[in-house]
């Protein structure tokens, strides 16, 4: 069975386009998939925003391609 890191992203936005700032946080608890997707959707969250030019990601990927 494949197995699944959550991973927030933090990216910045140069005035025309959302760049990746090279700053990660990969959780260290291993999910399934389906369990992966749960936690990063936006439906769990409140997001605050106060500076528009900087925001993260949430995305799940498979834990042997990191």
């Amino acid at each position: 069975m494949k197995t699944f890191v959550v991973v927030v992203s933090i990216w910045g936005n140069n005035g025309t386009d959302w760049v990746y700032t090279g700053n990660q946080y990969v959780m260290k608890n291993l999910f399934t998939e389906e369990q992966c997707q749960q936690i990063v959707d936006n439906s769990n969250w409140n997001k605050i925003k106060n500076n528009e030019y900087y925001d993260i990601q949430f995305d799940c990927f498979n834990e042997e391609s990191r």
